[in-house]
């Protein structure tokens, strides 16, 4: 049987999903649950209506070696969005009742439920439909039925996985979650079979429940805490403006503790100035090719206090090489998206 590849890839196809459901409805306070490598999260950071972002895992070592990836870019800094953003890492289980995670618009569990035992199962719909309550929710999981167009996969898909659901599973568990917590809920999914095996369904099946009620004051009166990981504030333009034009020194990240032991809560805040309108050219504009964020170094000159330090671009290349990853032509700094390709 002929290997079965995604163009694009399965999890950018969920990611995708996920950024359109963003650019319909425009959530401003978005979480992830099981967020792992933060690789759905370092996507959204790019969304002007978000103004806050979370994410969630049980595994804390690879929150902490991953949460580099939400710290601000240079294009961050250059071009500053018009709202402000914060981004948050729990480290805390997807069963436990904390609000830190109320109030929010949006949660994502991409690829997470297969990964829980039937009790743990239980507590997390208790947990995000009853308790945390979001307007929406969004959840993808693997379909059964389409693992005999996988012929490497010869049981589940992953190790960990406690189990995977045909549709017919899937859509029961979905559709009694509904109606036990007063949402509605749609069906679909991401990774179409060729032409003749359609009757398999999606790859990836996916379920978005809307809630069908004004949530109540009552359950944000609940005290639980999650244990912080990270944390990071982009400044909108307006702020940063202010914030140049200050004489106050730049504010340092530091950490602290809670009685959950130790916990680092990181804020990193721009002290960049705003490129002048009348600077700004399309050519010198960041964009992203393939996993790639190209920044163009014309752009960083630009700045008056970089003009200042380097007087020239070839010095302005000189200081950065080394210290960052050129382009080629030597024009521009790359930065590389990590993201893994997995189903």
């Amino acid at each position: 049987m002929e290997p079965v590849v995604f163009k694009p890839p399965l999890y950018q196809q969920r990611y995708q999903f996920v950024k359109s459901y963003v650019d319909t409805y425009k959530p401003k306070k978005v979480a992830d649950l099981g967020c792992s490598e933060c690789a759905l999260l370092h996507t959204l950071r790019f969304w002007d209506c978000i103004e806050v972002l979370v994410g969630l895992d049980i595994d804390e070592d690879v929150l902490r070696r991953k949460m580099h990836t939400l710290t601000p870019l240079a294009a961050h800094y250059l071009e500053p969005s018009k709202t402000s953003l914060t981004v948050n890492l729990y480290q805390g289980s997807v069963t436990q009742k904390d609000p830190a995670l109320l109030g929010f618009d949006l949660i994502t569990c991409i690829e997470l439920i297969e990964h829980l035992k039937a009790d743990d199962l239980a507590d997390f719909r208790e947990v995000l439909f009853g308790f945390m309550a979001p307007f929406t929710v969004i959840i993808s999981t693997p379909n059964a039925e389409f693992n005999i167009l996988l012929p490497k996969c010869t049981g589940f898909r992953h190790p960990d996985h406690k189990f995977e659901w045909n549709r017919r599973e899937f859509q029961s568990w979905a559709t009694e979650v509904a109606e036990c917590f007063n949402y509605r809920v749609e069906f679909t999914g991401v990774g179409e079979p060729l032409q003749d095996s359609k009757n398999v369904g999606f790859c990836s099946q996916i379920a978005v429940f809307t809630r069908n009620y004004t949530e109540s004051e009552e359950s944000l009166k609940r005290k639980m805490e999650y244990k912080s990981v990270y944390k990071t504030q982009f400044i909108p333009k307006e702020e940063n403006e202010e914030s140049h034009n200050t004489d106050t020194e730049d504010e340092e990240p530091h950490n602290t503790d809670n009685e959950h032991g130790h916990c680092m809560d990181l804020k990193l805040t721009s002290k960049w100035p705003t490129l002048p309108q009348t600077e700004q050219d399309e050519n010198m504009e960041p964009f992203l090719q393939g996993d790639t964020l190209y920044v163009p170094l014309q752009k960083i000159f630009c700045v008056p206090k970089v003009k200042e330090l380097c007087g020239n671009m070839d010095n302005l290349r000189t200081m950065i090489t080394g210290e960052a990853t050129l382009s080629t032509d030597g024009n521009a700094i790359l930065y590389h998206v990590d993201l893994e390709n997995s189903f």
